[in-house]
């Protein structure tokens, strides 16, 4: 398919790539299919909230794209951060274990 000729020319092209594995290809092509159903099917649904049903706008995409770059592809918590919510965290002690534990029965 064009599609994945295209997405073999930008493996080509990328100057930090030297070697690919032949899944690759298959990968980055079902990765591209999934990600723009998802997002034109996103788009559908923002059209028909602003009453355009039916016709999707490049509002409604560029909407759908921008609310998907903001939980999918965003960046990872610096390490430093969660080791400071970790040490602040555990600085607080646990309540002690009480002397008699579990359900009481008569």
């Amino acid at each position: 398919p064009p599609t994945a000729r295209a997405i073999a020319l930008l493996l080509a092209a990328a100057p930090t790539v030297q070697d690919a594995q032949p899944g690759v290809l298959h990968q980055l092509l079902e990765f591209s299919h999934r990600y723009a159903t998802q997002a034109l099917s996103d788009a559908l649904i923002y059209a028909e909230h602003a009453g355009h049903s039916g016709k999707v706008e490049l509002e409604d995409v560029t909407l759908a794209v921008q609310a998907r770059v903001g939980w999918e592809f965003g960046g990872r918590v610096p390490k430093d951060y969660v080791l400071s919510l970790a040490t602040q965290t555990n600085s607080v002690p646990l309540p002690p274990v009480p002397e008699v534990f579990g359900v009481r029965l008569p």
